[in-house]
């Protein structure tokens, strides 16, 4: 599965291993609560799928964070490169007014920030880019 690293974890990319962890359990925690709310009867199965797909996608990233597989390194830059062009492309089509700017500008900066988090030498190291 990619190997894992020998080189020492940085600090950041274990403080995402838990977050990423913690959200993966959260969401298949809250997958049961799903089946309870009356007022989306009907769809409980689909949306209790997709969120248990999402927890145990979110759970394998955390191991691999925690890991230091390389394949998830490469998972994540592209998913948040994917995930800045839709943000930014959203806020085109949407008009691109000064109002969603801020808005928009606010849910780019940790997507940011994680991508040049991952490609700084240490943690491309310890994934063993």
């Amino acid at each position: 599965m990619g190997g894992t690293s020998a080189k020492p974890r940085p600090l950041g990319v274990t403080i995402i291993g838990v977050l990423l962890l913690l959200l993966g359990l959260i969401i298949l925690l809250a997958v049961n609560m799903v089946g309870t709310l009356n007022e989306i009867e009907g769809y409980e199965t689909v949306i209790q799928s997709i969120m248990l797909l999402f927890g145990i996608i979110y759970m394998l990233l955390a191991v691999g964070f925690l890991k230091g597989w390389a394949w998830i390194w490469t998972l994540t830059m592209v998913v948040l490169i994917l995930g800045i062009i839709l943000d930014i492309a959203s806020w085109m089509i949407g008009g691109g007014g000064l109002g969603d700017l801020l808005s928009t500008f606010i849910g780019l900066l940790l997507p940011i920030i994680i991508v040049l988090y991952m490609n700084s030498p240490k943690v491309k190291a310890f994934f063993g880019k």
